[in-house]
């Protein structure tokens, strides 16, 4: 039975189970989802995606977005170009305070402390 499941789950649900699995797994974190704006949190996660955001002052900012397979935030440092580690596919761990942003309501972390995993 199990593997019939296995046969007709998509990759992209496969790996999100198992990156939601790992992020359980780690002592002292909550899952994205259940963050509260402007709450002290740390939460486990892989990055999916960094880009450089341009600014009209000239000071660009590095932004990751991070998954861990419940939901999605985005790490935002401000003045940095590129962070020794942050790239797409590694994990890592986060903390800090989140912030609602746009329309989506999107959680922003602005400057939070990482660990890489």
């Amino acid at each position: 039975m199990a593997l019939f499941k296995k046969l007709r789950t998509t990759v992209e649900q496969q790996d999100r189970e198992k990156l939601a699995d790992f992020c359980s797994s780690v002592e002292g974190v909550v899952p994205i989802s259940s963050l509260e704006p402007r709450q002290l949190a740390t939460v486990v996660g892989e990055i999916t995606s960094v880009r450089i955001v341009p600014k009209t002052d000239g000071s660009p900012w590095l932004e990751a977005t991070i998954k861990d397979g419940s939901g999605a935030l985005v790490a935002m440092w401000t003045g940095r170009r590129r962070m020794s580690g942050i790239r797409t596919g590694r994990r890592l761990k986060i903390a800090g305070r989140g912030a609602p942003t746009g329309n989506q309501g999107r959680l922003m972390g602005l400057n939070p402390e990482y660990e890489l995993l």
